[in-house]
């Protein structure tokens, strides 16, 4: 996934800064009915340089109030208007606004296994209702008729994984041959096949992987197709897949290599388009992502290095509990078809090439535990920089809080140049949210650890990388409360710099949704967001280098 913020072109400067720099700060306050409502949608118009702010103040069926603030490039206010409409003409005018009335249908389908491990396929029905202050639908389901898919000879199947079309509504399902009662007729149980199902719930089409051995999956990752009726739906353009041996039925049927593993990608029509087997370094390697840049594929994801034994036996678990601790990373490229490269990274190696602001006194990195990641970066030269979080998890599995922030950089053959390490400065304060249950409102208190820090990755003409990292400062009406700091890493000797804090002084944070403005200033990035009663509005323009 890549991370693509809004920026101006950027234009190459003779001489580079150390820190980024304010260059414009403003602040404005909203009206109170757009205060009671809230901020619909956000447009920037690269001819007229401004910005459009909508704020939804009421609501009525399919009219809909709302107030809107145009502010131009340097965020002085241009216009302010009140407007009344109706859904039918605001679809047309703003891009974001997805209303389907005050309530809709759709009948779609749903896959699991029952009791007994045997697919089981059901049509469901989907209720939706539009809440105004959510800005969105709260939905109902109901589950309706169901199937149990069968082979030619009888038998059923185990369904390992899914995905649906969002689009056609099809099914696609990977699936192992299950056994039946009896002697005969079990010749293919494990076999894996490839399902896809269109709405009715009719097999319209099979593909079969056909291994030489037994097989456990890896992992299965989605290719989308682009919806220009609805762009957060998307549809099926293919599946990758990735399969490892296994020994669950005995040494007969196990492939005696369990670091043989196999990568395949079919189209929407379960037609296979690219197979290959690949020695995987380790043989469990827990596969996180599938990432596509420039139509070649990337998988990563923590490996147990040296561990010989099969995938499906698992990573193993810590004593008392808790999480696994992993020995190393692997990640891997395809590039037309083929297998590019396959790297394996080790403690060790992250723990040499070690990288840290130099005013910083801690030094966090990478010891092989759980890693929340928040976003994966590439650049222009091909490297992949992955920007996330160490955490704490009870024996339960349950995430209790979130600590270092961590980016490991991989060059454009999948070795590591450096990790990164940043000690946050908010260590998180305790907060109380009420929500209504079915005894009415309860409140409930947490520590504001519990969530991730949102990162993003701006590549400059330099080719230097701008880390901007949003610090947690707490919550309010169950928003968290952001505020941006900034630091650059030199791509040459991959090094990382003193982070810049920015925030008009106490209690101006970042819009959780618009954290980020569109500008046609050059190397520069536009941060927006509010004061913590969302009354008065914040905008700075900070020049990177």
């Amino acid at each position: 996934m890549k991370i693509k913020l809004l920026l101006g072109a950027l234009l190459v400067c003779a001489s580079v800064a150390n820190a980024q720099q304010l260059e414009l700060e403003k602040t404005f306050k909203i009206s109170r009915a757009s205060k009671r409502g809230f901020l619909a949608g956000l447009d920037y118009d690269p001819a007229a340089k401004t910005y459009s702010l909508t704020y939804f103040t009421d609501q009525k069926k399919n009219t809909f109030k709302y107030e809107q603030y145009v502010f131009d490039n340097d965020f002085n206010l241009v216009s302010e208007n009140e407007f009344t409409e109706e859904a039918e003409k605001m679809k047309k005018k703003f891009k974001w606004f997805k209303f389907k009335g005050e309530e809709y249908t759709v009948v779609g389908n749903t896959v699991e296994n029952n009791m007994m491990g045997t697919l089981v396929l059901r049509k469901k029905k989907i209720t939706y209702k539009y809440q105004f202050l959510m800005g969105g639908y709260n939905r109902k389901v109901e589950i309706l008729d169901k199937v149990k898919p069968k082979t030619e000879d009888g038998n059923r199947f185990t369904g390992m994984n899914h995905a649906e079309d969002e689009m056609t509504g099809d099914l696609f399902i990977l699936a192992s041959v299950k056994a039946k009662i009896g002697t005969k007729g079990n010749e293919d149980v494990g076999a894996i096949k490839l399902l896809k199902f269109d709405t009715d719930l009719n097999l319209v089409k099979s593909a079969d992987f056909d291994f030489p051995y037994l097989q456990t999956l890896v992992t299965v990752h989605t290719l989308s197709r682009e919806n220009p009726e609805d762009p957060e739906s998307p549809g099926i353009a293919g599946m990758a897949f990735i399969f490892a041996p296994s020994n669950a039925m005995g040494k007969k049927f196990s492939d005696p290599d369990n670091n043989n593993f196999t990568y395949i990608r079919v189209d929407d029509q379960c037609n296979i388009v690219e197979r290959f087997s690949f020695t995987s370094p380790a043989s469990y390697w827990r596969v996180d992502d599938m990432l596509v840049n420039n139509n070649d594929f990337y998988f990563y994801g923590p490996a147990m290095a040296g561990r010989d034994k099969y995938f499906n036996e698992g990573a193993g678990s810590r004593i008392g509990g808790g999480e696994v601790k992993y020995k190393a990373v692997q990640l891997m490229k395809v590039s037309g078809g083929k297998l590019a490269y396959l790297t394996e990274t080790n403690l060790d190696e992250f723990k040499a090439k070690q990288k840290f602001p130099p005013s910083q006194r801690k030094t966090p990195d990478y010891t092989g535990r759980e890693f929340g990641i928040r976003s994966y970066n590439f650049t222009s030269s091909g490297d992949l920089v992955i920007l996330g979080q160490n955490y704490d998890k009870s024996k339960d599995g349950i995430i209790t809080k979130f600590e270092d922030v961590l980016g490991f950089h991989f060059d454009s053959k999948g070795v590591l140049k450096a990790q990164y390490g940043i000690d946050t400065k908010e260590k998180g304060i305790t907060v109380d949210y009420n929500y209504l249950s079915g005894i009415g409102y309860t409140t409930v208190t947490k520590i504001t650890t519990v969530y991730a820090c949102p990162q993003a990755i701006i590549e400059g003409s330099d080719k230097n990388l701008y880390w901007v990292l949003q610090e947690i400062k707490g919550q309010a009406n169950g928003k968290l409360l952001t505020y941006p700091r900034i630091g650059k890493v030199n791509q040459n000797n991959a090094t990382l710099s003193d982070l810049t804090t920015f925030g008009k002084g106490e209690g101006f944070y970042l819009d959780p949704k618009y954290p980020f403005l569109e500008t046609d200033k050059s190397e520069t990035v536009v941060f927006f967001g509010a004061d913590k009663a969302g009354k008065e509005l914040w905008f700075a323009r900070v020049k990177l280098k």
